[in-house]
């Protein structure tokens, strides 16, 4: 359907399932902004041709990570980034999920939550990997986390978009086959193990010196639930199976991130999936209808907020995040693994390409920053917050 659409069933709705359900700040805040987005609540900012007197005065964009109407540039931008460090070779995609019976403790604390969950994967990766019986080097890790299942329920899982192959301490680069070279029940073990201690772990407020840790670092048991009750289900699910799966390599890493880059911004759902709306119920398509019986499901407008709202991230989480010889502190290692690729060494983008720029690179037809009269491009000239709209450097 036409953009707009899930703003459109947000004001439709949304007052309706304010007064009958106790929604977090969390999900307030990111239901003001998806309700406000391009509406004179966020501001405005002027835009004028440098050659003649025409100007447009445009509302600016909310820019919060659930809004479907905004990120664009963003993943853009972010998307540049890693395909500037990207080794050319082939990566493997794995994904790394939880028992379900964890989800109320992420829903409750989806911040340390998330973070411990990035760790325990990368941990257990890393030490197969780098372990000389497997591998015996170092990968490039980009991981991006998702919260949503195909119907836009909960499902946290981990994509890693791992390089098939690594950097040796002897500084050698040593492909390999990760899909055949590593076993699954041991890497599965592993990382169930380590995430179980480090939930466990934060299940306590007081560090190893007895005093408290900082609010960031502390799991809190969800309502209804005991710290020990907490430790029991982790004591239970230590005693069950986990599941991480690989996939076939890519050829390079492009097709990958561009694969997990939509999990970053504007929310759990592209509007282009929403088929039909009838004032009370979507028809929304499949992103992977294969997987599927029909190419289609049905959900109830109320129910429709209260998902797309249980994805909103908490306010500081890093849903992306780079391990290995991407990290920042493996410069000097990914240097040398581009240079055994035939690559020439990293530069890191310090003047990413203005909005404009990106705009017309992804849509070469793209003719709204134009001047009607003269097409020169539009220049923006001033901008109002109203004090509650991103910085006026992302408000345009």
């Amino acid at each position: 359907m036409k953009p707009g659409i899930v703003q459109q069933i947000f004001k439709d709705h949304f007052d309706a399932v304010d007064a009958t359900h106790q929604l977090d700040i969390r999900s307030l805040w990111a239901a003001w902004n998806i309700l406000t987005c391009r509406t004179p609540d966020q501001g405005f900012h002027i835009d004028e041709c440098p050659n003649c007197k025409y100007h447009v005065i445009l509302c600016n964009s909310c820019k919060h990570r659930a809004c479907p109407m905004c990120g664009a540039i963003e993943t853009e931008l972010w998307l540049e980034r890693q395909l500037a460090k990207e080794l050319r070779c082939k990566h493997h995609q794995f994904v790394f999920t939880t028992s379900d019976l964890l989800r109320p403790l992420w829903r409750w604390n989806r911040k340390v939550f998330t973070n411990l969950y990035f760790l325990a994967a990368w941990h257990a990766l890393r030490e197969l990997l780098v372990d000389e019986h497997w591998l015996g080097a170092l990968p490039g890790v980009t991981a991006v986390f998702q919260s949503w299942s195909d119907e836009l329920g909960e499902h946290p899982h981990l994509h890693f978009i791992v390089t098939a192959g690594g950097l040796s301490p002897s500084g050698q680069w040593l492909d390999a086959d990760l899909k055949k070279l590593i076993p699954f029940p041991v890497l599965a073990s592993k990382f169930r193990g380590k995430f179980i201690d480090y939930l466990r772990k934060a299940l306590n407020p007081l560090n190893a010196r007895g005093k408290a840790k900082p609010e960031n670092q502390v799991l809190m048991p969800p309502p209804g639930r005991s710290i020990q009750q907490c430790h029991n289900l982790l004591n239970k699910l230590g005693r069950q199976k986990w599941n991480v799966r690989i996939f076939e390599a890519y050829q390079y890493a492009g097709g990958a991130l561009k694969y997990v880059g939509r999990y970053i911004r504007r929310g759990p759902i592209s509007e282009r999936r929403i088929l039909s709306y009838n004032g009370k119920k979507l028809i929304i398509a499949y992103a992977h209808p294969e997987k599927h019986k029909k190419p289609t499901f049905t959900l109830e407008a109320k129910e429709f907020i209260l998902r797309l709202l249980s994805h909103a991230p908490q306010k500081g989480t890093h849903c992306a995040r780079v391990y290995g010889l991407y990290h920042s502190t493996k410069r000097e290692q990914l240097n040398q693994a581009r240079a055994h690729l035939g690559q020439a060494p990293y530069e890191p983008i310090i003047e990413p390409p203005d909005v404009h720029e990106l705009l017309h690179r992804m849509m070469p037809d793209f003719t709204g920053d134009l001047c009607p009269k003269c097409h020169a491009r539009l220049v923006t000239v001033f901008v109002d917050r109203h004090n509650r709209s991103p910085p006026w450097e992302v408000a345009a």
